[in-house]
């Protein structure tokens, strides 16, 4: 509730705002001649609407600033000479209202119906909504804009001021159109409901402001061109083709998406009793999985808490290892099925990438179970190309797949205190029309939008996107048992690293976002680089804490144990541990690909070891299977999980993180680095850079 003295403040602003805007535009409209097409005129006037919206959208972001502009411009405008318009009122002629109309209706439909569709189809899987109630309830609010513009039209008395709320009409279509799928979108990819907090440097938001300056007046002087040139009634044409256009594309990729999501994913064959389990007088094997670990934090890490160096006993700790790529889609494949799953590979064989996904899970399940194992599979992220995990596709004797019930979440929760909140289908519906107007609007809205939007819901829920995959990896002990009486292969999925931004320093997860710009700093970090730092500190203290629990089942030694993670860390983070720094690797370029792996094998005992081998995480499944006699691919003939020369050179593809960004067929590479000579901490064994995103 705001108190009096501040409704007065935001008064005061509004009327000092109104003043200088109607006054500016005034002045600006009545400098030099007023005949002719005004150019120049046009060109400042687009500038200053920018700014003066983006001003009042840092003061109010919501859509009463951008009526409240709109009104103050269409009063200003009033000022105009006679003769300003004249050209374009002309041109327009009898359809400058329905060119105004489709105008206003595409853009709205592009913000709340086209847009969100797409932004709701590429999503992380926090995005749970219906895409049925998403277009219906958009729509509704589509037609509330469209019934305000029509009455904003109607009040307008002016023919000229009726002419150039049509050109600022058909201006903003044409801009957000460019913003939306011209340029670049500028901004990292959401986790858990926000955006990945990566820090936008300073000379990135100037340039943006400058390309924002360039195109804006560009995007009004071609549309005043179009009009003048082609007349109303062929560019309300092409608006209508257009709507039609992206209409089509819209419900094709919806029919697409529901037909390649056919299948619903459930609990999969799970086992009855907890998922996780071990033989006390059969050998077993584990492997904890950690998204986006970043090998070079162990380093840090193991100074920092002499108590795991303790618990990881027997283990061996593999500093040199990488990833075939930056992300979940291209490092997961690799490290579950050997180096014929890294995008290199796979882009040899043609296949459909959904099977070819299948199979790099099923691989070890597979083999595990031939040799009398039950291979236990635990929330297994990105099977069958879905972000939950499609445990039907893991339909084999011997294999259970399972996703952590909720009520680990509840009860964790209720415990510490934490409300877990359920955002609800109109929230979701406002969150992807935010996103929309992150994707179409000039940068500078965006920087405004993404400081100063309506993200409070979303980041509370964010916070408890944390705070499950926390809850999931810290209730290990609760999910496994002991008393299997065959020997049993497990596979846990966890995303803590992965989802950083809420972890406290003590391993507790927070309701605010970690910030401690002092020890990320000693660290030589920046905020970004120490949330993830704290976050994998804390899943590896989790993980040494899971180890006295194994030793107390009486399963630790006839267990072998594998820590892993998929990829390292796409942002700008540095790593500046004493083997970056030795080697020139410390940039961000390098930690993309910079994974972890730490085993430990049956009956292993000693205080953590450091082997300075080479061993890509496409290594794992071979050490993993060494317990088996070795593997082989079923779907290759038979072919054995081995490097076969693929170790050196090695092929780091970056590969977009969304599952239909690729093609069908084949990973979309957009560029690679290559790693000659065994060290991926030397500079001299690279070649080849990361695609510059901004």
């Amino acid at each position: 509730m705001q108190l009096p003295f501040e409704i007065g403040a935001n008064v005061a602003s509004y009327a000092v705002n109104a003043v200088l805007l109607f006054g500016l535009v005034a002045l600006v409209a009545r400098l030099g001649k007023t005949t002719g097409l005004p150019y120049v005129r046009i060109t400042v006037i687009s500038v200053l609407l920018l700014a003066d919206l983006c001003a009042m959208l840092w003061l109010d972001c919501s859509a009463k600033s951008v009526a409240y502009v709109t009104l103050v411009f269409s009063l200003a405008a009033v000022t105009f000479p006679p003769g300003l318009t004249s050209g374009l009122s002309h041109a327009l002629g009898p359809k400058r209202f329905g060119l105004y109309l489709a105008s206003v209706f595409s853009t709205t439909a592009l913000f709340y119906v086209y847009l969100p569709i797409t932004t709701f189809l590429t999503s992380p899987g926090e995005l749970s909504i219906h895409l049925q109630y998403l277009v219906t309830e958009n729509a509704k609010a589509g037609m509330v804009i469209l019934y305000g513009a029509s009455a904003l039209y109607a009040m307008v008395f002016s023919p000229r001021l009726k002419s150039l709320l049509t050109l600022l009409a058909v201006s903003a279509l044409l801009l957000s159109l460019v913003y939306a799928y011209v340029y670049p979108f500028g901004y990292p990819m959401m986790n858990g409901l926000m955006f990945e907090q990566i820090p936008i440097a300073p000379s990135v938001v100037a340039q943006r402001a400058v390309v924002d300056a360039l195109t804006v007046p560009a995007g009004v002087l071609l549309c005043l061109f179009a009009l003048v040139r082609f007349g109303g009634q062929r560019v309300l044409l092409v608006i209508v083709l257009l709507n039609v256009s992206l209409g089509l594309t819209a419900a094709v990729t919806v029919a697409q998406d529901r037909a390649d999501t056919g299948r619903e994913v459930d609990q999969g064959s799970a086992a009855s009793g907890p998922p996780v389990r071990f033989s006390k007088t059969h050998n077993n094997v584990l492997v904890i999985f950690l998204d986006r670990f970043m090998g070079g934090f162990v380093e840090d890490i193991l100074k920092d808490e002499p108590a795991i160096n303790t618990a990881l006993e027997g283990f061996t700790w593999y500093p040199r290892t990488l990833a075939p790529g930056e992300n979940s889609l291209a490092g997961i494949h690799a490290m579950l099925g050997g180096y014929d799953y890294t995008p290199h590979e796979v882009n040899k064989r043609n296949a459909l990438l959904r099977d070819v996904s299948v199979e790099a899970f099923s691989i070890l399940p597979y083999n595990f179970s031939k040799k009398g194992y039950t291979a236990n599979l635990v929330s297994p992220r990105g099977l069958g190309f879905t972000v939950e995990g499609d445990c039907s596709f893991m339909d084999m004797p011997g294999v259970n797949c399972s996703h952590i019930p909720a009520a680990i979440t509840r009860d964790l929760a209720k415990r510490n205190g934490v409300a877990m909140n359920v955002l609800a289908d109109s929230m979701y519906a406002d969150l992807l029309v935010l996103l929309a107007l992150m994707r179409g609007t000039p940068y500078l809205m965006r920087a405004v939008v993404h400081e100063r939007g309506p993200w409070r819901p979303f980041l509370d829920h964010s916070a408890g996107t944390t705070f499950k995959q926390w809850a999931e990896l810290k209730s290990l002990p609760t999910l496994s048992t002991a008393d299997a009486t065959e020997s049993n292969f497990n596979v846990f999925f966890n995303m803590l690293p992965h989802e950083p931004y809420f972890m406290g320093e003590d391993c507790v997860p927070q309701a605010t976002r970690l910030k401690n710009h002092r020890a990320a700093k000693k660290r030589g970090y920046n905020t970004f680089g120490y949330q993830h730092y704290v976050a994998a500190k804390c899943a590896l203290r989790i993980v040494s804490d899971y180890m006295q629990w194994l030793k107390d089942a009486g399963v630790y030694d006839n267990t072998k144990i594998v820590i892993v993670s998929d990829h390292g860390i796409a942002g700008r983070v540095e790593d500046h541990s004493s083997r970056a720094v030795a080697g020139g690797t410390t940039s961000a370029d390098y930690v993309r690909s910079r994974s972890v792996l730490i085993v430990k094998e049956r009956k292993a005992h000693g205080p953590l070891r450091i082997s300075e081998e080479y061993l890509p995480n496409a290594e794992a499944p071979r050490i993993v299977c060494e317990e088996i006699g070795g593997c082989v691919n079923p779907y290759l003939n038979n072919k054995t999980i081995e490097a076969h020369g693929r170790q050196d050179p090695f092929h780091v593809d970056f590969v977009p993180w969304q599952f239909n960004e690729q093609e069908p067929n084949a990973f979309r590479i957009q560029s690679t680095m290559t790693l000659t000579g065994g060290d991926p901490y030397d500079a001299n064994g690279w070649e080849g850079k990361p695609p510059r995103r901004q």
